[in-house]
């Protein structure tokens, strides 16, 4: 039974946002409850097909570049108007046809349409809706903002996986797509019920000129390149996470047993969970300290983490021990990357191309997913295991945490 004391607890704590960030928060929800299952369960659905795994990755492949085309289209417009509402509207209906493609696709073609859909729909709505947060969260300090709405996604994925095994097991596994565009059907009412709102919001925030007066810079932060290939790296370590390791516990290591499909999934709702009760704690934490902690504390985490699924790879006896230990530290890895990098990017962006910089982030995270699944699903393929993708990843992290200590001192 849920004890009220505990509602009006966090009653207390929803009601001191303001009400455009909340409304963001809610956007920010939705997507994630709906992209949830379609992210982390879409390899495994269509592994189930026949889909092989160098297959999948392709359709990722696909989704990213088309996503870098549509990420450049809505930064270089969110640089001239600072309108969220029509990118946000137009990655919605996008979505819908996407999860409508998938849903009937039975072969190749159709998933990487499908996909490739998603990744367009994903690129339109990334800048819009990380550039909202600044914009939208006043008088909320920006940091504090980043790790509200992260905090409604790590909720919203961990509900749209949830919901996606729960079909999986009970009803039709590609249900998870349906949810998608119930989802999305829900932003667009969200958006259209308040779009006056945001519009008077944004025109006030121009007229302040509150970005002005937040920053006074006009060129870009001198160690922006290692910001970036920091974040380009996190972003492969969570497409590798959502995409790669699923396939990985299925597969089996070198020594480590395979794992079945619904397992697997049990595994992902445990990270998730996991996820989901640290990321606002976490994000809390971060936004107190200095820009390049909450890159270095992720770097670190995901170091470990990774090492631990290369290890457990070759332990028959302890390999499914390592793999919870492992998902520990990559769990502090993502709950620390995420908010980090949106106010990062945001902060060493010149005061004129703060959409652009937010497109330029999504864009490293379509790098990330272009370029993570693509190599890893190739290498399942050969190797029948991921142990060496897991062992470079965790040098990189640890070398790009190294230089970054450098830099801070």
């Amino acid at each position: 039974m849920i004890n009220p004391s505990n509602l009006k607890a966090i009653n207390l704590w929803w009601i001191q946002f303001p009400n455009q960030l909340k409304l963001i928060t809610k956007i920010r929800f939705f997507a994630s409850f709906g992209a949830g299952g379609v992210l982390y369960l879409t390899s495994l659905i269509f592994n189930n097909i026949g889909l092989s795994a160098t297959e999948i990755g392709l359709g990722f492949t696909f989704s990213a570049i088309l996503g870098t085309i549509t990420r450049i289209i809505s930064g270089k417009y969110l640089n001239k108007n600072k309108n969220i509402v029509i990118p946000l509207l137009i990655s919605s209906f996008l979505s819908i046809i996407a999860s409508f493609l998938l849903f009937m696709a039975k072969d190749t073609f159709l998933y990487l349409f499908g996909q490739s859909l998603i990744g367009a729909s994903a690129g339109i709505y990334w800048p819009a809706a990380e550039i909202a947060v600044p914009y939208l969260c006043q008088p909320c300090s920006t940091p504090k903002a980043y790790a509200l709405v992260r905090t409604s996604e790590a909720i919203g994925v961990f509900l749209g996986v949830f919901l996606g095994s729960l079909l999986n097991l009970f009803v039709y596994f590609k249900f998870i797509y349906l949810n998608d565009i119930f989802c999305m059907i829900t932003i667009i009412f969200l958006i259209i019920k308040n779009k006056n709102i945001i519009e008077i919001t944004l025109r006030e925030y121009a007229s302040n000129n509150l970005i002005s007066s937040q920053s006074k810079q006009n060129k870009w932060h001198k160690n922006s390149k290692l910001i970036l290939s920091s974040i380009i790296l996190l972003t492969t370590c969570l497409a590798l996470i959502q995409v790669s390791l699923p396939l990985d516990f299925v597969k089996g290591g070198i020594y480590r047993e395979s794992i079945s499909k619904n397992f697997t999934s049990y595994i992902i709702s445990f990270q998730l969970i996991l996820l989901l009760f640290i990321q606002w704690p976490i994000g809390n934490w971060i936004s107190n300290k200095d820009r390049f902690f909450g890159l270095q504390f992720s770097l670190i985490n995901f170091s470990i983490g990774s090492l631990l699924l290369f290890t457990s790879s070759y332990s028959k006896e302890f390999g499914l021990i390592l793999m919870f230990i492992a998902i520990i530290f990559c769990s502090l890895g993502i709950s620390s990357f995420l908010p980090t990098s949106s106010d990062i990017v945001f902060k060493i962006a010149p005061n004129n191309q703060k959409g652009l910089a937010l497109a330029l982030l999504s864009q490293c995270f379509a790098l990330g997913y272009f370029s993570g699944p693509l190599i890893s699903g190739r290498v399942l393929d050969i190797y029948g295991n991921a142990s060496l993708i897991w062992l470079n990843i965790s040098i990189l992290c640890f070398l790009l945490a190294t230089l970054i200590f450098k830099k801070k001192f």
